[in-house]
């Protein structure tokens, strides 16, 4: 008779997955950069709080609420689930951490936070994809983008734990309308899939860009030692908790290309070879003699969403666009495995022989 009754999992009813245990001190010894940290200083003080509002305590350092939760009898501007907020004050700033059951986000901010003026130099996560291809993917109040698609955002088809991680870190002060003073240029290399829709202003900000050093996405100088330091950390932190896979959704094509070098591979076949056909696009390009850096391949990748007769003389590369506008649902998701089970688990469901 007892072997009748279900046994059930608390962290079914509180939503809490392993991510959730990572504490402050590993993140900040695990994936925060020896340069990060010497623009943020040392750690002088800590205040912590559980919070419900999507307001921040300063101007971005809001949160979502996708799902658009309404609580307390209807109200807006609160969240499905609570979340936990602590606050380093540093010698320059802050380091601060968000977390809730399935995502922990942490923030490097410059400048005097008491006055709500602060510059974001850093910000990192990682998310539990368990609840991805279902409207519970949105109720956490740490994402920014809809994961609830099932089939464009549904998690690995596989029995294993993944996780997704998030980098972003520019150096202080070197945004491009600090720069050069245009908000409207900023913007566009910030999303350049935004002015698809008006061609002229594309092309112009295009050719601006084409001779600069930000890449697309890139509104800042990044952080030299970020990109270098930061996925070997993250693998260790997420098998430390467990997981099986770490995955990335990668805005852009050098972004991939990064994500490629240290080891991740595409989920989607479709998505792979159109990757594939833009990477042999950009080589007949460089064969033919055309000299390209790391920053103009990802630019000739964009200008494939352009329609063909608008697209810059001898960058037309026959047809393959770059599959994720970070604008609609569309992600294109790299994965890596944690483990030797993991490894011999293909994402498509079946077992490798």
């Amino acid at each position: 008779m007892s072997n009748m009754f279900h046994k059930h999992r608390v962290d079914d009813i509180a939503r809490v997955t392993a991510i959730a245990y990572v504490t402050d001190r590993e993140i900040w010894s695990y994936v925060v950069t020896p340069m990060v940290k010497a623009l943020l200083g040392k750690i002088v003080s800590w205040k912590g709080e559980i919070r419900e509002s999507v307001e921040g305590l300063f101007p971005g350092d809001e949160v979502s609420n996708i799902n658009d939760h309404r609580l307390y009898g209807g109200k807006t501007g609160f969240v499905r689930f609570p979340y936990q907020y602590s606050c380093y004050k540093t010698e320059y700033g802050a380091f601060i951490v968000k977390r809730d059951g399935v995502k922990f986000e942490a923030f490097g901010w410059m400048g005097n936070l008491e006055k709500k003026q602060g510059e974001l130099i850093f910000k990192i996560g990682l998310r539990d994809r368990r609840y991805d291809g279902t409207l519970a993917a949105n109720d956490t109040a740490l994402v920014d983008f809809p994961y609830d698609d099932p089939k464009l955002n549904g998690p690995l088809p596989v029995d294993a734990k993944s996780v997704e991680l998030s980098v972003y870190g520019f150096m202080p002060n070197s945004r491009v309308a600090d720069c050069c003073g245009n908000a409207e240029f900023e913007a566009f290399v910030q999303n350049p899939y935004r002015f698809i829709d008006r061609p002229e202003l594309f092309l112009k900000y295009f050719e601006w860009a084409w001779n600069s050093k930000r890449a697309p996405g890139q509104v800042a100088a990044a952080i030299p030692d970020v990109s270098k330091l930061v996925a070997p950390q993250f693998e260790k932190l997420a098998h430390k908790y467990g997981y099986d896979f770490i995955e990335n959704a990668p805005s852009h094509y050098h972004v991939a290309m990064w994500g490629y070098s240290v080891g991740y591979r595409y989920r989607d076949l479709e998505q792979a070879k159109t990757i594939a056909d833009l990477t042999a696009g950009i080589k007949r390009l460089k064969e033919a003699g055309m000299n390209l850096n790391r920053i103009q391949e990802s630019w000739v990748c964009v200008a494939q969403s352009l329609p063909v007769e608008l697209i810059p003389k001898g960058l037309y590369l026959g047809g393959p666009k770059w599959p994720q506008d970070n604008i609609g649902p569309q992600n294109l998701w790299m994965y890596k495995p944690l483990n030797d089970r993991a490894a011999k688990l293909d994402v498509t469901g079946a077992q490798k022989k």
